[in-house]
């Protein structure tokens, strides 16, 4: 009995992300920074599907200087073990990249290209940043772009 109940309680503090999302969606906007993104106009879209068992991102980010810069379809979910996973497609990557969380917000990548990592949190109610973080070598990756959004929708 004991260690049934230890699982209740470390699944539910996997998944508090994914609770807290699926509770908030809508239209996040705000802007962002890099190194290698530079300023930026966010945009991300939180949607709630399947009862709250998942939730979808879809993240574009715009500056002057670049244009459209950044377009992102990612998927939340937790994994049979219960762990969170990422799923995510855009522009930069080819195919579709798993990212598992290996602390609370932060996604190393399964498999990749390059070491990657992302940190996505919830600071407040309302408020969602989600920062990609890389190397193009095999050194630790670094944060090279990160958006801190608001719901405004």
């Amino acid at each position: 009995m004991r260690s049934i109940v230890r699982c209740r309680i470390t699944v539910c503090a996997v998944t508090d992300l994914l609770k807290r999302l699926a509770a908030a969606p809508g239209v996040y906007r705000g802007r962002g920074d890099g190194l290698e993104s530079g300023p930026f106009v966010a945009r991300i879209k939180v949607t709630s599907v399947v009862r709250g068992n998942a939730i979808t991102l879809d993240y574009e980010a715009v500056s002057d200087s670049k244009g459209l810069q950044h377009v992102e379809h990612t998927i939340l979910t937790a994994s049979e073990a219960g762990r969170l996973e990422l799923h995510v497609t855009c522009l930069e990557l080819p195919g579709v990249t798993r990212f598992v969380e290996s602390q609370p917000g932060v996604f190393n990548a399964y498999e990749g290209p390059m070491p990657a990592k992302i940190i996505m949190t919830m600071p407040s109610d309302g408020v969602l940043t989600y920062g990609w973080w890389w190397s193009r070598d095999e050194a630790d990756p670094r944060e090279q772009s990160r958006a801190e959004v608001r719901r405004t929708g």
